[in-house]
């Protein structure tokens, strides 16, 4: 893999504010060109799908600002990222991801010169995916002379939203067809997400159109009919279709063989410490007794308790993956003057627990972390009355730590939808149940347990449909952590489930999009300039306004 990264140095696009405009579009078109030659097509498939994996694995955790905002993550430390405030500066994501469409886009041309359809096909579907991404999170962008520098084109217009949907999805259509038709093999060892099985290939093209045609569902009149006639398609049903990689978890030229969290990406525990698991999603897995809490969280260190027996009294808690912690219960003592200023029920949110998370919307301040005092001991990052993440996102590497693009359940919870909405036929329960079986299983929870759970009451679908939607949105909603971006954009668009004024997010309003990159005022205007006149309102590059999507 060495070689692929000598070939594609990735350059950061605000590296270079200091060059001209010609400059700056130039070397984009140098740095492109004959990229590709003396590479074959497995190579080229490995780079592209570590990049675009790292790339949505990046989004997923190590970055805090979806997580936050989705309320599967809160930081207890110096953070603003709590009430959506990454989101008010320029967000540079578009570069990033058009890096890595330069290497696709070059692999295409390579493809076609090698009458190579099955590959060809194959990163065309990468091509859709990141493409989607920027007009998903930022609305108009350049799309149909996107990377056309070689041609002459070093400042390409902004297409509108709604033409770049139509013309994505026919993208995909193509990508279909030419996996399908390709009679090359796909390299096993090249390929790191689907070991060369070219069924999930299409799978992977047909979920993605199902995911697009689901999110303009509300702007186009016949996507309902387009979903039906993919229903019976190879689509990602069973656990094991998921569009991810593995992590190698030993470090060589890059850190990302290791999963964000491990030592390989961060020497201190500190930064692990940082994150914390949202209030909004312990109490939902608590309400509901997910299995999936023992996985994903630690217990409480020094839980709170009412019960003056319970007070220095410890337990050991082993969980499904062998990880041992050790926790004790502290009294509620109000004679005690540091716990009396904070014993308050709004500091004090969560006690006789034993796991906790950080309430959403919280002010970097360590008195809004469940009434944590002690910060002589541990200080700040080391509250003690808030669950950290499990020890296994400490790892390098696990078999249930993937970096996720695309999963089953996502799939399958889309389904439910569609059929709960009548865009297609099929029962809404079957779909919703294989989302949570799935959901289940890619971490781990044994089959018993997954039964056990689907029994209960407050699981099952109700029978009228607004009941229906809100069951099916609240466990997408926990199939998509760590998978922040669609978790996000699936918020953004069903606004289910309505968790946008938890806690102390009263005064804050949900952001709907990434603002542009501060280099598209200055090197791309006239395009920058046409994108944002078809937000609502109308010329504001704001985090609130609407794109063609929501509009």
């Amino acid at each position: 893999m060495k070689s692929i990264f000598k070939i594609f140095p990735l350059v950061a696009l605000l590296g270079l504010t200091s060059c001209s405009e010609d400059e700056l579009r130039t070397y984009d078109s140098l740095q492109a060109k004959d990229a590709v030659e003396s590479v074959n097509d497995p190579f080229l498939l490995a780079s592209i799908i570590k990049k675009t994996s790292m790339f949505y694995q990046k989004m997923g955790y190590e970055n805090r600002r979806l997580p936050s905002a989705v309320q599967h993550m809160g930081s207890n430390y110096q953070s603003s990222d709590n009430f959506y405030a990454g989101f008010k500066t320029p967000i540079t994501d578009m570069y990033d991801a058009m890096e890595i469409l330069k290497l696709v886009d070059g692999s295409i041309g390579l493809a076609n010169e090698r009458n190579s359809k099955t590959h060809k096909g194959i990163f065309t579907v990468f091509r859709v995916l990141l493409f989607s991404y920027m007009t998903d999170f930022y609305g108009d962008v350049y799309y149909s002379e996107a990377l056309k520098a070689r041609e002459g084109i070093l400042y390409p217009k902004y297409d509108k939203q709604g033409d770049i949907y139509a013309g994505l999805l026919k993208e995909l259509d193509e990508a279909s067809a030419w996996i399908a038709d390709g009679n090359e093999p796909i390299s096993s060892d090249y390929d790191l997400m689907f070991a060369g099985d070219k069924v999930k290939w299409q799978k992977f093209a047909n979920s993605l159109k199902i995911r697009l045609l689901m999110r303009a569902s509300a702007k186009m009149s016949d996507a309902g009919t387009k979903m039906a006639a993919l229903v019976n398609a190879p689509l990602f049903t069973e656990a094991t279709d998921n569009a991810s990689i593995s992590f190698v978890g030993t470090l060589g030229s890059t850190n990302l063989n290791g999963w964000a969290g491990g030592p390989i990406n961060w020497g201190s525990i500190d930064e692990f410490d940082k994150r914390r698991p949202s209030k909004t999603l312990v109490d939902k897995l608590t309400e509901l007794k997910d299995p999936r809490m023992k996985v994903w969280f630690a217990p409480v260190e020094r839980p709170w308790t009412s019960d003056k027996k319970l007070d220095g009294v410890s337990f050991t808690t082993t969980d499904k993956n062998g990880y041992t912690y050790t926790s004790t219960w502290e009294y509620i003592d109000r004679s005690k003057k540091e716990i009396a200023a904070l014993a308050t029920p709004d500091i004090l949110l969560d006690s006789n627990k034993v796991y906790v998370g950080f309430v959403a919307g919280m002010q970097s301040d360590w008195k809004n972390g469940n009434a944590h005092y002690n910060t002589a001991d541990g200080g700040v990052v080391g509250n003690f009355k808030v669950s950290k993440f499990s020890k296994l996102f400490r790892e390098n590497k696990h078999a249930l730590l993937k970096a996720m693009v695309m999963q089953s359940d996502e799939i399958q919870f889309i389904l439910a939808e569609a059929a709960a909405k009548g865009l297609i036929t099929g029962n809404a329960d079957v779909y919703y149940r294989k989302g949570i079986t799935n959901s289940m299983t890619r971490w781990g929870v044994p089959a018993a347990e997954i039964t056990e759970y689907l029994a209960q009451a407050s699981v099952a679908l109700p029978a009228d449909k607004a009941g229906q939607l809100a069951k099916i949105a609240d466990q997408k909603w926990l199939g998509l952590f760590m998978v922040s971006s669609e978790a996000y954009l699936d918020l953004r668009r069903t606004k289910l489930p309505n968790i946008f004024k938890n806690g102390r997010l009263s005064g804050y309003d949900f952001p709907l999009r990434y603002r542009y990159p501060g280099n598209e005022l200055g090197q791309n205007k006239v395009a920058y300039d046409l994108g944002l006149s078809t937000l609502v309102p109308a010329n504001r590059d704001e985090e609130g306004s609407k794109i063609w999507l929501l509009q």
